[in-house]
Parts: structure tokens; C-alpha cells; sequence
């Protein structure tokens, strides 16, 4: 499974989870995240967010905060949606805003001394820094590159999240100063997601 994508759909994330915007109150995103991806959107889009997305614009949640996973997700929908964003588009925006997040100066302190191999060793530890209830996982080394697995509740992310989160990852990769990183789904199913990463 290569191409994890699928067109940015608010209403089909939400009627995909089995409580709606409630699911899974164990799983949460930092602020950080949410305010990352708020950056630079135009004011209209933002009154445009459906409830109870809104308040998310109207007052985002500082970094520290830990917001509902699903309310991260819903958002990076909502946007994508509004936005008419093709694949191509999405993935570049997702790679933009990690890239600035990775970029704060809290963040950068902690990447400027890291190598890929560095930030791999970690990437349990990096990924519970900015989520909470999915775990991340190294899983080896290859030939072909490295691979990781995402594990998470059933429904949680969908193929648009899983895309997300390979744009996400090669960020991460580029500020541990990997050369052009490449991070693709190679294969997902019920509550996981294997990943391929290459430098």
C-alpha cells in the first residue's frame, strides 16, 4: 500500500468514528499541532470551520495544551476541504506546517543536534511528545530503508491522517538534517499503519 491518500472529507472522518468528535478521549495532539496548522489561514476559512472546530480558531489552545486527537484530525479535514486541496497540495501543506512547527525555537534546539539515526532511536519518545494514546514504533533497518509502525484506535486516523503523518515524518527527518527523506505507507490495516522511510 503505497498511496495511503484519499479526498479531505470533514463529515465522512466524523461519521467514520463510532462516537463522532467524542471518540477516543484517551487520545489527544499537543496544542503546538493545532496551532501549526492554524497559521496563516485566511480569517473567512476560519469562521467557516463547523462546530465545535470553530472555538479551535477563535481560541486556540496554547502548546502545551493536549487537545482531542479527533479535533485534530476533523480540523486538518475541514481545512483541506474548504481549501479544494488535491493530493499533490495537501501533502506540501502538511510538510509546510510541520516543517514551522519543527522550526520554534524549543523544537529546533532539540533537532539541531540530531542525526536521522539519532531521531529514529527516539521516535517512540518524540511521538508520545506530541500524542497520547497511539503509540509510533521502530521496527529495523533495511535494505531499502527504515521502517516504522503506528499503532492507534481503530477509525482514529484514516488514509488522509495517514498521509499527514508521512509528510510529518519526513519534516521531522529533514530538521534532524536527513538529505530529500521520503516517508511512505507501506502498509495499513485495522489500527496500524507500517511506514517506509528513506534518506
Amino acid at each position: 500500500m503505497r498511496n495511503a491518500w484519499a479526498s479531505p472529507s470533514y463529515e465522512r472522518y466524523v461519521a467514520g468514528l463510532p462516537g463522532g468528535l467524542a471518540s477516543y478521549p484517551g487520545a489527544h495532539a499537543k496544542g503546538s499541532i493545532i496551532r501549526s496548522h492554524l497559521d496563516g489561514l485566511e480569517p473567512e476559512l476560519l469562521g467557516s470551520l463547523p462546530q465545535p472546530l470553530r472555538h479551535l480558531a477563535v481560541e486556540p489552545p496554547v502548546d502545551s495544551d493536549w487537545v482531542p486527537e479527533a479535533h485534530l484530525c476533523a480540523l486538518i479535514h475541514a481545512v483541506a476541504e474548504r481549501r479544494h486541496l488535491g493530493e499533490r497540495e495537501f501533502r506540501a501543506w502538511i510538510r509546510a506546517r510541520n516543517r514551522a512547527l519543527f522550526a520554534r525555537p524549543l523544537y529546533a534546539i532539540l533537532m539541531a543536534v540530531a542525526t536521522p539515526e539519532i531521531a529514529l532511536r527516539a521516535v517512540g519518545m518524540r511521538w508520545g511528545n506530541f500524542h497520547r494514546g497511539s503509540t509510533l514504533a521502530l521496527e529495523g533497518y533495511a535494505d531499502e530503508g527504515v521502517r516504522v509502525t503506528l499503532s492507534f484506535p481503530v477509525g482514529l486516523f484514516d488514509p488522509l491522517m495517514l498521509a499527514a503523518f508521512a509528510e510529518a515524518f519526513s519534516a521531522a527527518l529533514e530538521a534532524a538534517h536527513a538529505k530529500g527523506p521520503s516517508v511512505q505507507v507501506e502498509t495499513a490495516g485495522s489500527g496500524f499503519a507500517r511506514y517506509l522511510a528513506r534518506w
